[in-house]
């Protein structure tokens, strides 16, 4: 007999869909007017979400790795980005689920946050994720 078929949900929008609500949902001031996408924009607060893909666990199962690039502040003065990688990280303990629609089963590890040098004025802190995702039967 052939395994099932599953599919794997597009886990970078369910990622910035679920920072996006869960930083609004926020009180603190640094956490509001947060841009949570997959590209570097010129938004004075960024979370940027990159999957960078990982191995089969099983047919219905797999982990990925993610990397979080929280910009925001500057270099002079990188409050703002530690504070909000500091909760970014935090919240990383409320991704799993068993609501519908989320892939997500376990935070199996996370990185950081630390720092990352970079060309641009803003203040860059960086966080990775190994995710146990399930795929959906088809």
């Amino acid at each position: 007999m052939a395994d099932p078929l599953v599919i794997h949900a597009d886990l970078s929008m369910f990622l910035t869909t679920w920072f996006r609500a869960a930083l609004a949902a926020r009180p603190e001031e640094y956490c509001q007017g947060v841009v949570v996408t997959i590209r570097e924009t010129d938004d004075a607060r960024q979370l940027i979400v990159r999957v960078d893909g990982g191995p089969d666990t099983s047919v219905v199962s797999a982990n990925k790795d993610v990397g979080l690039s929280i910009l925001a502040g500057t270099k002079e003065n990188p409050k703002d980005a530690i504070d909000l990688a500091l909760m970014v990280h935090a919240l990383r303990s409320q991704i799993p689920g068993l609501e519908p629609g989320n892939p997500v089963a376990a935070v199996i590890s996370s990185q950081g946050p630390f720092a990352v040098a970079d060309l641009q004025p803003m203040a860059r802190q960086y966080i990775t994720l190994v995710l146990a995702v399930t795929g959906t039967p088809l």
